[in-house]
C-alpha cells in the first residue's frame, strides 16, 4: 500500500509541473517584478507563470483583477463575468498559474488560450503592506498595478464619470476611485465628503491605442479602506526635466513622473485657464497654469517654454501646475483639415483643426454662443466664448454650410473598460475669422417646410369638418335614395320577371297546347299525324323545360355566344312555327354578328319569339320571315306574317292580360331603341324592332345579371 502511495504521489508531482511548464527546460516566472520587466513583444510568447500572492482586487463582471507579492503588484487578464472559486476572496493568499501577456499597459498574467488564470486559495490573509505616495509619485507609470497608501480630499464624482465611486484630490491633482459591484456599492458616507482621508487602493491606468496612460485610477477593495486621520506633511514639489511631447506619461519612459520642461508653439492662449500647445513632430499638448498672463502677453505663434506636472488625460497627458516663458515670436499655426471620423478617434484631442459641417441650431448663453454642427449624422459643437461675440452672425443661418477652425476638445464616454473613445466632441473658436460660410441654405428649408405643414393641417381641419358635415348629410339623402330605389327596384324587378315568363314558358305552352289539340283531331283518322303532333309537344316540352333553365341562367348572366345569333334564334323560333303549321324563314348578316353585346341578343330573341307567338298564335299565318340586318351602330329586327292582321288601336293590352306588345316597347325602351307595328286585317303583320349596338351605354339598358 506504501508503495501504491508513493507511486501516485510521484505522479502527481508529474502532472504538476507537466502543466506548470509545458515546455522542458523554459522559465517559470515566480516574481511580479520579473513579469513587469519583460518587454511587451516578450511577455506576448505567453511563458509560464507561477506566482504566490495576496489578491488586491477583483471585479469578475468587467474582469479587472490585481495581484500583489513581496516584489510588485501586476494585473490578471479575466474574461469579462469569469466564474471563480467561490471561497476566493480580495485579501486572498493565492497561487496563480498561468502565462504571461502584453497587457494593456504593462505585461500581466492571463490563462492558457486566452482562458482564466489557474487560482488556488491557500488561506484568508490581509491586505498587503501599503506603499505611501503622494500625487506626483502616483502618476509615474510604474505605479501600475501598486498597492498604495495616498492622503487626498474626497469629492463627488463628476457627471461624465457615473461608473467612478468618488474622486479624491490631493496637491492639484484628482483620482476617479471605482469599486467592484454595481452602484449599490458606490454609497460614500456624507462624513468623508470634503474630508482629508487615507485611502489604500490598487492603482489603475486607462490607456490610448498607442499605450499611452490617458489617465490614474484607483481600485477600492470596500470602503472600509478610506479612513479619516490627520494628515503627514507634504514636501515641495520636484524639479522638472525637457520632455518629447509624445514620450510623457509611457510606461518605459524614465523619470515621466518628475517635473518635466516641454516646448512647442502656442496655438490658443486662455488666460486664467492655459496654453494648447502643438510640438515640431505634430503632437499637441495641453498646459494648465495658474500664470497670471493677457492676451498681448502670449498669442497663437508663440514658441513657449512650458514647465509642470504630467497628468494623465482622458485621450492625451496634459501638464498640470505649469509655468512657462516666450522664448521666440512666429507666424500663427495653420489648423489640420481633418474628418469628425478622425476627430472622435481621440488622436487630435487639444490640437488645431479644421471641419466642415452644417448648421442646425444655434444657442446664445453668457458663456457665449454655442453652433450645433452635424455632418453625416456625427455632432459637435462649436463654441465662440462672450469676449469674441455676443451675437450670431446674420449669415449663419440653420442648414448653412460653414467652415470652423478651432481647438478640438474630445469628450469621454463613461464606459469603463475603454473611457477613451469619444461619443462627441466640441470646438473652441479663438476668433470669428475662423468660422467661414460656404455654402447658403436652400430655399426649401425644414422651417419653410414646418410653416408648410402647419399651413396644410389648418386647411386639412377645416376640409374635415366641412367634410364631417358634408357627410352627414349626404348619409341622410342616401337613406331616403336607397329606400326610393329599393321600392322601384323590386317593381322593376317584378316586371322584368313577368317579361321573362311571358316571352318563354307561354310561348311554349301556347305550342304544346296547339300540338296536343292537332293530335286529338287527328288520333281517330290520321294516327301518324297525330303521333307525329305528340310528338312535337313532347319536344316543345322538352324546350319549355331547357328554356326555363335558360331563363333562370339568364336572370345571372348572358345567355349566347354573339357569333352564333343566326342558328341560336333558328333553333328558338323554329318549334313555334312548326308547331302552329307555319313556315318560318330566317335571314342574318353573320359577318356582322359579333358587334351585337350579349344583353342585346336577349332582348332581340325575345322580341323575336313574341313576334313570331303571335303571328302563328292570334294571326294563323303559314308563313313568317324573320330578317336581322347591322350596320355599324344599330340592328334591325324585321319580323312578317302573312297572317289575318288585326287594328292596332283594338288589340288587347296588359289589362286584358295580353302582355306581348307591351314587353315589346318596354324592351326597346331598355336598349335605348324602338318598336314599329304595321298591321291591316287579311293583309299580315310587320314589326320591325331598331337598338343602337352601343345600348350597354345607355341610362335605361338593362343589365342581365
Amino acid at each position: 500500500m506504501k508503495q501504491l502511495f508513493r507511486v501516485f504521489a510521484i505522479f502527481s508531482i508529474c502532472l504538476h509541473h507537466a502543466w506548470a511548464d509545458p515546455i522542458i527546460g523554459e522559465k517559470i516566472y515566480t516574481r511580479a517584478i520579473e513579469i513587469r520587466a519583460l518587454p511587451i513583444d516578450v511577455a506576448g510568447q505567453a511563458h509560464p507563470v507561477r506566482l504566490e500572492g495576496i489578491l488586491t482586487f477583483m471585479d469578475p463582471a468587467t474582469g479587472i483583477a490585481f495581484f500583489q507579492d513581496e516584489t510588485s503588484g501586476i494585473s490578471l487578464d479575466l474574461p469579462k463575468y469569469s466564474q471563480l472559486p467561490k471561497e476566493l476572496k480580495m485579501g486572498s493568499r493565492v497561487i496563480v498559474q498561468g502565462v504571461t501577456s502584453r497587457g494593456l499597459f504593462l505585461p500581466s498574467v492571463a490563462g492558457i488560450d486566452g482562458g482564466i488564470p489557474k487560482i488556488e486559495v491557500l488561506d484568508e490573509a490581509s491586505m498587503p503592506p501599503s506603499k505611501a505616495v503622494r500625487g506626483p509619485d502616483l502618476i509615474v507609470p510604474k505605479m501600475d498595478s501598486q498597492w498604495i497608501e495616498l492622503w487626498g480630499m474626497v469629492r463627488p464624482p463628476p457627471s461624465t464619470y457615473r461608473n467612478a465611486a468618488l474622486t479624491v484630490e490631493t496637491e492639484g491633482r484628482t483620482f476617479f476611485v471605482y469599486l467592484p459591484g454595481n452602484a449599490t456599492q458606490r454609497e460614500i458616507s456624507p462624513n468623508l465628503l470634503g474630508a482629508p482621508v487615507r485611502i489604500r487602493a490598487v492603482a489603475g491606468t486607462f490607456v490610448n491605442s498607442d499605450r499611452q496612460m490617458t489617465r490614474r485610477v484607483l481600485f477600492l477593495p470596500s470602503m472600509e479602506f478610506i479612513t479619516a486621520d490627520s494628515r503627514p506633511e507634504i514636501d515641495d514639489p520636484f524639479s522638472s526635466p525637457l520632455t518629447v511631447f509624445d514620450d510623457l506619461l509611457r510606461a518605459q519612459t524614465a523619470g515621466a513622473g518628475e517635473r518635466v520642461k516641454v516646448r512647442g508653439t502656442v496655438l490658443l492662449a486662455l488666460p486664467n485657464e492655459g496654453l494648447y500647445l502643438r510640438e515640431s513632430s505634430g503632437g499637441a499638448l495641453r498646459v494648465q497654469t495658474s500664470q497670471e498672463f493677457s492676451a498681448p502677453m502670449v498669442r497663437p505663434g508663440d514658441v513657449v517654454e512650458a514647465v509642470g506636472w504630467p497628468e494623465a488625460s482622458d485621450f492625451r497627458p496634459e501638464l498640470r501646475g505649469g509655468l512657462f516663458r516666450v522664448i521666440d515670436r512666429q507666424q500663427p499655426l495653420r489648423a489640420h483639415p481633418e474628418s469628425l471620423l478622425e476627430i472622435l478617434s481621440g488622436r487630435h484631442h487639444a490640437d488645431y483643426v479644421e471641419l466642415e459641417a452644417s448648421l442646425i441650431g444655434i444657442s446664445v448663453e453668457p458663456s457665449g454662443i454655442k453652433l450645433l454642427m452635424n455632418d453625416h449624422n456625427i455632432f459637435f459643437e462649436a463654441r465662440i466664448p462672450a469676449m469674441i461675440a455676443t451675437v450670431p452672425d446674420p449669415l449663419w443661418v440653420r442648414d448653412s454650410r460653414l467652415k470652423i477652425r478651432g481647438i478640438a476638445e474630445n469628450v469621454p464616454s463613461d464606459t469603463l473598460t475603454n473611457p477613451q473613445v469619444s461619443q462627441t466632441f466640441f470646438v473652441r473658436v479663438s476668433q470669428l475669422s475662423d468660422i467661414v460660410l460656404l455654402e447658403s441654405p436652400p430655399w426649401w428649408t425644414a422651417r419653410h417646410m414646418l410653416w408648410l405643414l402647419v399651413g396644410t393641417l389648418g386647411c386639412g381641419l377645416l376640409v374635415a369638418s366641412w367634410a364631417f358635415a358634408l357627410r352627414r348629410r349626404v348619409a341622410y339623402q342616401t337613406k331616403i335614395i336607397e329606400n326610393q330605389v329599393h321600392r322601384e327596384g323590386v317593381q322593376e324587378e317584378r316586371q322584368r320577371l313577368a317579361r321573362e315568363l311571358h316571352d318563354s314558358l307561354e310561348q311554349e305552352m301556347t305550342g304544346v297546347g296547339l300540338q296536343l289539340e292537332t293530335a286529338m283531331a287527328r288520333l281517330e283518322h290520321q294516327p301518324e299525324a297525330a303521333r307525329t303532333s305528340v310528338e312535337r309537344a313532347r319536344r316543345l316540352l322538352h324546350r319549355a323545360q331547357r328554356e326555363t333553365r335558360e331563363t333562370i341562367w339568364d336572370l345571372r348572366s348572358s345567355p349566347t355566344d354573339p357569333h352564333v345569333l343566326p342558328s341560336y334564334l333558328e333553333e328558338i323560333l323554329q318549334p313555334l312555327a312548326e308547331s302552329a303549321g307555319a313556315v318560318l324563314h330566317v335571314t342574318c348578316d353573320v359577318a356582322e354578328a359579333a358587334k351585337v353585346s350579349s344583353g342585346l341578343m336577349h332582348h332581340i330573341t325575345r322580341v323575336a319569339s313574341e313576334a313570331v307567338a303571335n303571328a302563328t298564335k292570334h294571326g294563323h299565318a303559314k308563313n313568317v320571315r324573320l330578317n336581322l340586318t347591322i350596320d355599324d351602330s344599330e340592328l334591325c329586327l324585321r319580323v312578317q306574317d302573312d297572317g289575318s292582321g288585326f287594328i292596332q288601336a283594338e288589340a288587347p293590352g296588359a289589362r286584358q292580360g295580353h302582355f306581348g306588345l307591351t314587353g315589346m316597347q318596354e324592351r326597346a325602351g331598355k336598349c335605348g331603341g324602338s318598336v314599329q307595328i304595321s298591321s291591316s286585317i287579311g293583309a299580315g303583320t310587320e314589326i320591325c324592332f331598331r337598338a343602337p349596338l352601343e345600348n350597354e351605354s345607355h341610362p335605361n339598358h338593362e343589365t342581365i345579371s
